[in-house]
């Protein structure tokens, strides 16, 4: 093995929340070294191109990015530029209605009174009630994971007790019922929190991923940021995106990559890790498929928790019970990515007159009621493709017209549930029927969509795995439910980031407080690597 300069941190993965570890890292004044398997950084927040000129990225908005990152990191000094469309979204229902959610609270309420006069009100109480529990239960998102026991403590009278039991014991139908009349608004609300796992709305634990917006809003009160006054998501009716960046989601981790290298920090594309060298459960660097041996006494992995300690760490470095525990996380993922070519915008049926391109600017949402979502996650649980997925997408081409050849259009979908492990047949047969079937469901909503195809390119979710190194299909790498959330995600006994080898950090989604491209997993593990090396220091 050939040994190189000794770096102070060596980081595995450039996805966007190893771009911000080692982003804080570096402006700390540390060393780093970013190693990355594919030719390029981001992770899935990467720029990627379906068919030659048209790119998108596998997430569609940076809806949960987290405006102190932004701030901390001064993505918008190095290119980061949001365009906020008005409307934020729009969910069309099957009767040719649609909900469209502007960023005027007002104008969204006369869209909520179309549906229900009454939850105008009862849509502003229910996020009030969430938001006022965030605080109550005094978690920081930017802290170390608090233990359930700490979570339990900050339950000081009965109301908080019952608000605990409904949000994180019970199921998102049965918080929504409590509070909302509208099939269609509880559809709009709970679509967002019914994906990436196996659990559809009628299953216990599902209304907790609710709370992560509110928890954000209370663990940032007290901090400014140059974006998030007038278009902070975690503000908006309907909960909208902060905007959409200039260029799709590639532009995020492009502007996080320079940032990083603008304060000496060294990336390494095409560089993928083999193992972490370990001697007596201490780090002392990493060896590449090359052979190639780069030294330092921490590592850094943004890779999934089973990935790093099973794939790459020797099972010798590490306890038995730790061991096990992390085999048996589960393994449950379901996301399944399409890209259509487009000669033409397509046209929401539902769409206001003079408002149709206004309309296709934006997210949209096709899961048009809980039930509807139950049955979809049905499909999945049993290893079947959903018969009638959950469809989110985006027309990133129409603030972006650089994302696609001039006067042509690109249509980015996230598409649920999809397992990875089929009970009949596989991927390479039910890849087309899927996305066959999808276009189909499109069509019923935007009339002409299939005229309107040039070409369309699916990603199932073994070619999610194979490309991208998503185990499991599973874009928050574990599930993000109250089993594996808090100081559980992914171990009890080793939820602060740092593992039980000494020097060996997690900074990814599988670790508190989960997925979405939020940065704040990157945020805390570079906090403690700080901690730490200033200890030592």
């Amino acid at each position: 093995m050939i040994k190189k300069d000794k770096y102070d941190v060596i980081i595995l993965g450039a996805g966007h929340n190893g771009l911000t570890c080692a982003g804080y890292l570096a402006k700390a004044g540390l060393k780093v070294l970013i190693l990355e398997r594919r030719h390029t950084v981001g992770g899935l927040s990467t720029e990627y191109e379906f068919f030659p000129g048209y790119k998108a990225s596998m997430p569609n908005s940076p809806g949960s990015l987290e405006p102190k990152v932004v701030q901390d990191l001064e993505l918008l000094k190095f290119g980061l530029e949001f365009v906020p469309p008005d409307p934020s979204l729009v969910v069309p229902f099957p009767d040719g209605r649609a909900m469209i959610a502007w960023r005027d609270p007002e104008e969204t309420a006369v869209e909520i009174a179309k549906f229900s006069k009454k939850d105008v009100i009862n849509y502003s109480r229910f996020f009030t009630y969430l938001n006022d529990f965030a605080t109550k239960t005094k978690i920081s998102l930017f802290d170390k994971p608090p233990t359930l026991k700490q979570v339990v403590e900050n339950l000081k009278t009965p109301h908080d007790e019952r608000a605990f039991a409904k949000i994180f014991l019970g199921s998102l139908k049965d918080l929504l019922d409590e509070w909302l009349e509208s099939e269609e608004l509880k559809s709009v609300i709970a679509a967002i929190s019914a994906t990436s796992h196996l659990a559809g709305p009628y299953t216990p634990g599902t209304a907790s991923l609710l709370l992560m917006r509110p928890l954000s809003l209370a663990s940032s009160r007290h901090a400014s940021s140059s974006f998030d006054q007038k278009h902070d998501p975690r503000k908006q009716y309907l909960r909208g995106s902060t905007g959409l960046p200039i260029g799709g989601m590639g532009a995020v981790t492009k502007a996080m990559r320079a940032s990083f290298e603008s304060r000496g920090g060294e990336v390494r594309v095409e560089s993928a890790v083999a193992r972490i060298v370990c001697k007596d459960a201490v780090v002392q660097g990493v060896e590449l498929d090359s052979g190639e041996f780069i030294a330092s006494e921490i590592v850094v992995s943004n890779l999934h928790p089973r990935t790093t300690m099973i794939d790459l760490v020797d099972e010798d470095q590490l306890e038995a019970e730790f061991l096990a525990n992390i085999k048996n996380l589960p393994q449950r993922g379901s996301a399944f990515k399409l890209a259509l070519a487009l000669d033409r915008v397509p046209i929401f049926a539902a769409a206001p007159k003079g408002l149709e391109k206004v309309c296709a600017s934006c997210q949209f949402r096709l899961a048009p009621s809980m039930d509807y979502m139950e049955r979809a996650v049905d499909d999945g649980k049993f290893g079947r493709p959903s018969q009638e997925p959950i469809i989110l997408g985006l027309i990133p081409s129409m603030t972006s017209p650089q994302m696609a050849p001039k006067g042509k259009h690109i249509m980015s979908c996230n598409i649920w549930h999809a397992p990875v492990k089929l009970a009949q047949g596989s991927w390479d047969s039910e890849k087309d029927k899927m996305t066959k079937r999808c276009i189909e469901i499109m069509s019923a909503y935007m009339p002409g969509l299939k005229d309107r195809i040039i070409d369309y390119r699916a990603l199932s979710p073994v070619d999610l795995e194979n490309e991208f190194g998503l185990r499991d299909a599973n874009i928050m790498h574990l599930d993000m439910m109250p089993a594996q959330m808090f100081g559980l995600r992914p171990d009890p006994s080793w939820s602060s980031y740092k593992m039980p080898v000494d020097g060996l950090y997690l900074c990814g989604s599988g670790t508190w407080p989960g997925g979405t491209v939020s940065g704040v997993p990157g945020h805390n593990a570079a906090r403690e690597i700080i901690k730490t090396k200033g200890a030592q220091q």
